[in-house]
């Protein structure tokens, strides 16, 4: 078998969320802030306001700690 006949494992997925993982965890993170403001608007209290930030940051402080381990391991163990 040559070497030009091993194909070595392709991850397209790893390799988006590398690229544009970062990108992803600030749009996600503003569906909170999004829904809980028309949510104010509609009539509720402002204070859901406050829980919308919170949960915002919250899930940004999360998928952005997955984004980082993820190029982690696409660094050590993904050929290039």
């Amino acid at each position: 078998m040559a070497m030009d006949d091993l194909k070595l494992p392709q991850f397209p997925v790893v390799t988006f969320l590398v690229r544009w993982g970062g990108a992803l965890a600030i749009l996600a993170s503003l569906a909170p802030l999004g829904v809980t403001l028309w949510l104010v608007l509609s009539g509720l209290s402002p204070f859901w306001l406050l829980a919308g930030i919170l949960g915002g940051a919250a899930l940004w402080l999360l998928l952005q700690s997955y984004v980082e381990v993820l190029r982690l391991l696409a660094d050590a163990m993904m050929p290039r």
